[in-house]
């Protein structure tokens, strides 16, 4: 069976814009070193708070990364 020719979903979820990459960036240095800082100071909901921010470092990793690999295959 043939695939129908319609939009390949995956083509806009690329990143592909410049400004990805600086989002990512920061979302990298911003969410890990906030997260690290919050777990070394706090306890209780610091703490819970400080693993939230941490994870919002890793998805800037994540989007830098994905910029790169994306960036790398069309060039």
């Amino acid at each position: 069976m043939k695939r129908s020719a319609g939009p390949n979903l995956w083509h806009w979820l690329r990143p592909r814009s410049s400004r990805t990459f600086v989002l990512g960036l920061c979302l990298a240095v911003g969410g890990l070193a906030g997260g690290v800082r919050s777990a070394v100071d706090g306890k209780g909901i610091w703490t819970a708070l400080g693993i939230f921010i941490f994870g919002v470092g890793v998805v800037g990793v994540t989007l830098a990364v994905a910029w790169i690999v994306t960036y790398a295959r069309e060039r």
